[in-house]
């Protein structure tokens, strides 16, 4: 099974692809974007890098690098893959969704369906989520979720709390 588009209510996620990259850009150019990141992603060239990253990704079926469309437009991101900073390649879930689209609900409802698409289409025993300690809005989302918390950790650079869901 290949990378699927999914959909919800307001959102289609669909497989990240080198056309995105121009609108990746240009939600990451907001400062804010990279307030939890080891590295300062509005500078175009490194938006850049990290989408070559993303889309250089050859992992398990299923897995893989998404964009957040709302109607059309580019209004964030999210992986579900075998995470590059926990063992065993333990699957990891991660969202952006731009400063312009935020406290609507989006990145819950673009978390709630990569979530929902590894544990019930993929059949994950697991997904893993590191979150900042400092990023409030994500550790909501997590708890909102139902992700449990099972530690903290130096992650990407920095300390995160580690959560995992699990299927019901």
């Amino acid at each position: 099974m290949g990378q699927t588009t999914l959909e919800t209510e307001r959102l289609t996620l669909v497989p990240l692809r080198a056309e995105h990259t121009d609108a990746v850009v240009e939600v990451f150019a907001d400062k804010s974007m990279s307030t939890y990141l080891d590295l300062d992603i509005s500078a175009p060239d490194n938006a850049r890098e990290m989408m070559r990253q993303r889309l250089a990704f050859d992992g398990p079926p299923g897995m893989g690098h998404w964009a957040f469309l709302q109607g059309g437009t580019v209004v964030g991101i999210g992986h579900l893959r075998p995470s590059w900073e926990l063992p065993g390649e333990l699957p990891e879930i991660g969202w952006y969704l731009s400063p312009t689209y935020g406290g609507r609900g989006l990145a819950t409802e673009a978390a709630a369906a990569l979530l929902h698409h590894g544990l019930a289409d993929l059949a994950l025993n697991s997904v893993w989520a590191l979150v900042h300690v400092d990023n409030k809005p994500s550790l909501q989302l997590a708890a909102r979720l139902g992700f449990l918390t099972v530690g903290t950790g130096v992650h990407y650079g920095a300390e995160h709390r580690v959560h995992v869901a699990l299927p019901r």
